[in-house]
């Protein structure tokens, strides 16, 4: 991979900034200048003058860079253009062959590569192909098929995303989507209802009331929890265990008056939280009289229609989810260390890569095993979910996991004990060979580009890259690429820390509430790499922390932040127990940038998230590359330690994967929207992308000709964002 960047540089994607006259005096200066401002195609046409006049061998390699820039542009609007035209070509096809989902998802399919979305919906076969679906829909939610009913309107969605009657339509059908996977039996019924009372509810309406960062809206709460119960009381698939929902007659004098208390709501001229509690008891009561649900789903379903009417960060962890979010929030789980994933060809689980300092990896397990059975257990119809609850356990415990070698045909079983798998965050271009733990993090080794990913913000995380950037410093960096892509965040405290690293004094983030006192985080020090140049990679996935190290570091002047508009998360969640098992995550406060910005994605909101100076968004395709970059370079290769040389060949390792496909029919009742031979048209396309990131290709450009010029970043960004003030 290392290699790979530096032999080849292609830049992709159109930067927008606007071209500036040329300038007089047709110095290298001039044209590292221009690049640094943007404006290529200046800097290119100033490198051309400067070799006409003599061979300055600095200039040659300018203008290399950008020579391959200029095809790389070309070639890059090319290919969008002939994947947007295909996609509407097969969108077509389908469409006259009747087969209205496939056509609805080319059609879809195609958006990210046009610039005129509304443009592509005025066609009139598109118009046509828009009023199919809608029917499509309606009838399937007639059939109370209600996925595959959201199914089509999510796709409708990305062909008209300022359709507020789709939008709508969505949110109605994911209700009942939702509510049919939660309970899909009286199992999972019993289990998501475990622990769930009334006076849980009632402690997180007071908490609601007493810590939420504005004023509640109980009205609308109390709209949202009495349209929940009508969803729930619709879903026909309750009914077959839930015999109050299956008697008509119960279940229609339970929805009569559950519209008649919505009826009654929209005439109430105040409305506050012991109103929405006393909505909640006359609720209970007609339950009792009619279909008499349990009190617990009762609560639950109550409950989660007045969270939605909240932002969409605020929610119950029940005590069924107890445990994961535990998991989730220490960064870190009790098994094995295996990273899971599914054999296509048999169809069975697998392991993506064994983690490092795991049982897993000192066990011997390698790449691509793919797990037959786990203490003796069939693994045969199991999913990922089914795998992490049968691995997992507690430390010290033992799992037998018994294994299908593919490169080898042995079948092995390896007993092992779970203990704490810490995860690690920091990573660089390639894992040293032979070192599982050990990175190299140049990217660039001519220049001193050095290239670091950080994938969340967990208790370590700045440990390790304190580690991280020693290591890289002695590699020879002098300047850094720190890539925090679809970084869902973490623990604030862990971003503070981290932007201390790069920024000697000032604010980091405040934040502010209704009822939470405003609160300043600064940093204060000798900050041992202040110096560093730095380009930050963001995209829509870089969330929360991610934002707030972005966006700090851009306020201070102290990074360039190239890739696409972040998430928008800015908000302050604190979790808070209601019970020993339940909690409420409950937004108090907002987050606010040194600039005096929030990050906050509000309702109807124009502006939002961490705006990059360099906006680069990569396309579907190259955004897959990206991503299967990035898990090859995860993979620890073991595979050979365990001395056995004999490799089955390629067919031989197919026919042993074969003979364990599951022919397990999927347990979901509704069938498929798309067939495998519809899938595999969609991924036909023969307009391949080349093997590159075009957002990391376009920052190591920009460092490079900073590092060799060796100037500042240009003063027209703090112009481009005259807001932002550091305090």
């Amino acid at each position: 991979m290392k290699k790979r960047y530096a032999r080849y540089l292609l830049l992709v994607g159109l930067l927008a900034v606007p071209l500036l006259a040329t300038a007089a005096d047709d110095s290298l200066s001039k044209a590292y200048a221009a690049v640094l401002r943007g404006d290529y195609e200046i800097g290119r046409a100033t490198t051309e003058r400067i070799l006409a006049a003599s061979a300055d061998p600095q200039a040659r390699q300018l203008h290399s860079w950008l020579e391959a820039y200029h095809r790389a542009v070309a070639s890059r609007n090319e290919l969008k253009a002939r994947t947007f035209a295909w996609n509407l070509e097969q969108a077509q096809k389908a469409m006259s062959e009747g087969r209205t989902f496939l056509a609805l998802s080319f059609a879809a399919q195609a958006v990210p590569y046009t610039d005129d979305t509304r443009e592509l919906t005025r066609l009139p076969w598109v118009a046509e192909l828009t009023e199919k679906c809608r029917q499509a829909a309606r009838d399937l939610e007639l059939q109370d098929r209600w996925t595959s009913a959201l199914n089509y309107y999510v796709l409708l969605g990305r062909l008209y995303p300022n359709d507020q009657e789709i939008k709508e339509l969505s949110e109605h059908a994911t209700r009942y989507a939702r509510i049919e996977v939660t309970y899909k039996d009286k199992k999972a019924l019993e289990q998501r209802i475990r622990g769930v009372d009334k006076g849980l509810l009632r402690s997180a309406i007071k908490m609601i009331e007493h810590l939420y960062y504005q004023e509640p809206d109980f009205k609308e709460m109390a709209a949202g929890a009495l349209d929940n119960l009508v969803t729930l009381a619709g879903v026909s698939k309750l009914r077959d265990f839930l015999d109050g929902l299956g008697n008509p007659v119960l279940r229609e004098h339970f929805l009569r008056r559950l519209r008649e208390f919505r009826a009654a709501l929209d005439n109430e001229k105040s409305y506050g939280y012991r109103d929405l509690l006393r909505l909640f008891n006359q609720v209970s009561d007609l339950n009792r009289e009619s279909v008499e649900l349990p009190e617990g789903l009762l609560v639950a379903e109550f409950l989660e229609g007045v969270l939605a009417r909240l932002d969409e960060y605020t929610g119950m962890i029940w005590p069924a989810d107890a445990v994961d979010f535990e998991k989730m929030m220490m960064g870190g789980f009790e098994g094995v260390g295996i990273q899971l994933g599914i054999d296509e060809r048999a169809n069975r689980l697998k392991v993506v890569t064994p983690l490092e300092n795991s049982p897993a990896l000192e066990a011997g397990i390698q790449p691509d095993d793919v797990i037959i059975a786990v203490d003796g257990q069939s693994t045969e119809g199991w999913t990922t979910e089914d795998a992490v609850r049968n691995i997992m356990g507690p430390s010290g415990s033992q799992v037998v996991l018994t294994i299908l070698r593919p490169r080898t045909g042995q079948t092995l079983s390896f007993p092992l004990i779970r203990r704490r798998i810490v995860l690690t965050t920091v990573r660089g271009v390639e894992r040293k060979p032979g070192d599982t733990n050990g990175w190299n993090y140049m990217l660039d080794p001519q220049t001193g580009v050095a290239y670091i990913r950080l994938s969340g913000f967990h208790p370590d995380s700045a440990q390790e890259l304190r580690k991280a950037l020693a290591e890289a410093r002695a590699q020879g960096m002098k300047g850094l690429i720190l890539d925090v892509r679809h970084n869902p965040g973490g623990l604030l405290d862990v971003a503070i820390e981290i932007v201390s690293a790069f920024v000697d004094r000032g604010e980091v983030v405040s934040t502010r509430g209704r009822i939470e006192s405003e609160t300043r985080s600064r940093v204060g020090g000798e900050a041992a790499y202040k110096d560093l140049p730095l380009v930050v990679l963001v995209n829509d996935g870089s969330a929360s922390a991610s934002e707030i190290l972005a966006g700090a570091l851009q306020d201070h002047h102290r990074a360039i932040v190239l890739g696409n508009r972040t998430f928008g998360k800015g908000s302050v969640q604190h979790v808070r127990p209601l019970t020993d098992e339940a909690r409420i995550k409950l937004t108090t406060a907002l987050y606010y940038l040194p600039s005096g910005r929030t990050p906050h994605k509000a309702p109807k909101a124009e502006r939002w998230g961490v705006e990059p100076d360099w906006e680069l968004k990569l396309t579907p395709k190259e955004f897959r590359k990206v991503l299967e970059r990035e898990r090859q370079s995860l993979i620890i290769h073991n595979e050979g330690a365990d001395g056995q040389s004999g490799a089955l060949s390629e067919e031989e390792r197919t026919k042993a994967l074969e003979g364990l496909k599951s022919e397990q029919k999927s347990k979901d009742d509704e069938p498929p929207l798309l067939s495998e031979e519809d899938i595999k048209a969609l991924e036909a396309d023969p307009n391949e992308v080349p093997d590159l990131d075009p957002q990391l290709e376009t920052a190591l450009l920009l460092m490079r000709v900073k590092l060799v010029a060796n100037l500042p970043w240009p003063q027209e960004f703090a112009a481009a964002h005259q807001d932002r003030r550091p305090r």
